[in-house]
């Protein structure tokens, strides 16, 4: 076994990001507007990128979030069945770290804000943001659903909602019930084991 201090700081594969790669080159060819978020950053690895893709696009009026607990993923309470309870390890990479991981690559900057704290009491604080693309790495029912339910209605018409745990029945539960409660009908691509849709709804609705 690997240690985990010789891991990389993301386990996406090439595939992954080159599909985030794109999902961002059309973004800006169709100047979708809002910020860039991720829910769920584990070691930071994304939040690099999107950082990095926005210095070689030359975007200077985004922001890329980073919400995470920084303190692993919490238990299901309302999914009990979710198989993720029953994960020991729960994916803890603290937020010193994950600063440092980004320092190390001379982009931790004030365009890069970090959103402390489990999703429940977290992403309430972004009620007035508005994001083109919301990156889901949240594992579990709840933290999917409960990332859906507040940060969806803050995607702009045509950003892209990218899902990473699609190979997880928690998550695709978590979606199809979201999606059902909302009346939300966009075909779901999936690739590279993450799927994603576009937003055919305005700003500020489900």
């Amino acid at each position: 076994k690997i240690d985990r201090l010789a891991c990389p700081l993301t386990l996406l594969t090439k595939g992954q990001l080159d599909l985030l790669e794109s999902v961002v080159a059309t973004l800006e060819s169709q100047k979708v507007p809002g910020d860039f978020i991720e829910a769920g950053v584990w070691r930071g690895g994304v939040i690099v990128f999107l950082r990095a893709l926005l210095g070689a696009h030359g975007t200077s009026d985004r922001r890329v979030f980073a919400a995470d607990s920084f303190a692993g993923i919490p238990m299901n309470s309302s999914d009990r069945t979710d198989p993720v309870n029953s994960w020991s390890d729960r994916w803890v990479a603290k937020l010193e770290e994950v600063q440092q991981n980004i320092r190390r690559f001379g982009i931790l900057d004030e365009r890069i804000r970090f959103v402390v704290g489990f999703f429940s009491d977290s992403l309430k604080q972004l009620s007035q943001e508005r994001f083109a693309l919301i990156r889901l790495d949240s594992d579990s029912y709840d933290s999917v659903l409960t990332s859906l339910e507040y940060l969806y209605p803050l995607l702009s018409k045509g950003g892209f909602l990218v899902i990473d745990d699609w190979h997880l029945q928690g998550c695709r539960d978590a979606v199809r019930d979201y999606r059902t409660q909302h009346g939300i009908t966009e075909d779901i691509h999936a690739r590279e084991n993450n799927a994603f849709w576009i937003k055919s709804q305005e700003y500020g609705q489900s």
